[in-house]
């Protein structure tokens, strides 16, 4: 009785092994819409940051090496236009490094919180985007071959 409950309450999917690609499909339906949500954020951040932004040149002062892996995270000094002299650590790092030290770069920052700058640049601004969107499209596309596959037999 409760093979065939389970028969009509899932469309007949727990003939050969199709529940177990239903499930897996779900699984990566909801991994996809989780990490589309975290694209969206970034992306509107990103675009925040664009709108309300103040540039300002810096300079390279020397390049962090991001200790257990092999990448070099730049560490950079500006003005603020309010004559305020600040130093960040880029929150990204690259193997080989992306800046050498002395590198005059354009600074975005939001001049309420200085100590949170960017480097303007695709890397620093888009790469993390991209990443998540394409993370979100594998993922949805295997929930969709998976339910696909599930749901035909």
């Amino acid at each position: 009785m409760g093979e065939s409950r389970r028969k009509q309450r899932f469309g007949g999917l727990a003939q050969d092994g199709r529940l177990l690609f239903w499930r897996i499909g779900c699984v990566f339906g909801i991994a996809a819409v989780i990490l589309a949500t975290a694209c969206y954020f970034t992306y509107s951040h990103n675009q925040k940051l664009l709108a309300r932004a103040e540039r300002a040149a810096g300079t390279v002062l020397e390049l962090r090496h991001g200790g257990g892996n092999s990448t070099y995270r730049p560490v950079v000094s500006f003005q603020t236009a309010q004559g305020q002299a600040v130093t960040f650590v880029a929150s990204w790092g690259t193997s080989p490094p992306a800046y050498s030290r002395g590198d005059r770069v354009t600074v975005l920052y939001d001049a309420a919180t200085p100590e949170k700058a960017e480097i303007e640049g695709f890397l620093s601004l888009w790469l993390g985007t991209l990443i998540l969107a394409g993370l979100t499209t594998v993922f949805g596309l295997l929930s969709a071959i998976l339910m696909i596959v599930a749901k035909r037999g």
